[in-house]
Order: C-alpha cells, then sequence, then structure tokens
C-alpha cells in the first residue's frame, strides 16, 4: 500500500524542513508540510490534516512530529487512533525524513514509523573533537 508522510510542528518547522528536503532531494508528492503557527488552534491544525488525509484515504500515513507532547503530535495521535493504518514519531530531522523517503515502498508504515525513529537516532550526534598535541618549541632571544 502507498504511503504519505505529513510533516508538522511548531512555528515554520515543517516548511523549513521543507524547503531543505526541496534542496536537497527535490520535491515530492509523498511528503505533505503542514505549520502550527501562533495564531492557529488545534481544531485549524486538524481541520488541515484532515483535508490531507481525505484526500489520500486509500493511502497509509506517517505524521511526522517536531516534538513529544505539543499540539501537532497530539493532534496527529488523535487522529492516528482512528485507522490501523496511520502512525506518529516525534523528534525527528531531516535525515531521518530523507532515509523514510527511500524506504516508503518497502514496509508497512508500521515498520517505516521505527525506521524513522532508528534513523533520527543515528543521524544524531556530537562531534568528537581529536586535538593532536605538538610540543612546542620555546625560544629564547636572550631577553
Amino acid at each position: 500500500m502507498k504511503k504519505i508522510m505529513i510533516v508538522t510542528g511548531h512555528g515554520q518547522f515543517a516548511t523549513a524542513l521543507q524547503s531543505t528536503f526541496e534542496l536537497l532531494m527535490g520535491p515530492t508528492d509523498v511528503l505533505h508540510f503542514v505549520d502550527f503557527t501562533a495564531t492557529d488552534t488545534d481544531k485549524f491544525l486538524k481541520e488541515c490534516f484532515e483535508r490531507i488525509l481525505a484526500a489520500n484515504e486509500d493511502r497509509q500515513v506517517l505524521f511526522v512530529c517536531d516534538i513529544l507532547g505539543g499540539t501537532p503530535f497530539k493532534v496527529a495521535a488523535e487522529l492516528a487512533l482512528q485507522a490501523e493504518n496511520r502512525e506518529v514519531v516525534a523528534g525527528v530531522n531531516i535525515g531521518s525524513i530523507i532515509e523514510a523517503i527511500y524506504q516508503n515502498e518497502q514496509m508497512p508504515v508500521q515498520a517505516l514509523a521505527d525506521a524513522v525513529v532508528r534513523a533520527s537516532k543515528k543521524g544524531t550526534l556530537r562531534f568528537e573533537k581529536v586535538i593532536i598535541s605538538q610540543p612546542c618549541s620555546v625560544h629564547s632571544n636572550g631577553i
């Protein structure tokens, strides 16, 4: 079964990721980007999601949210509870979204959700500095 992903989050989280994704990968009809701004309500957000779901009722859906427990996550979770072919993940990064696009057709939405979480964890790390110490030469000019 074909899948779509709805990327959502606070502020311009979704459209910022859209800009980055399209710069790296080009546009795709698999991803839908929905911002939740300061002037939006949870009802408005739900209506936005429902329009996308209605236009894609024959597809599995993966909601990709910025943070666990925020309004976009709560609204997505509410809608995911209404259908078995919907999943929700939170705390993702652009690398995990790109990986999800490559794996999109290879697995059911439940496995894709798990793959996105693994890719997010794998892609988040601290840069380890390697400092090579070299002995300093101190020259005295006799002063």
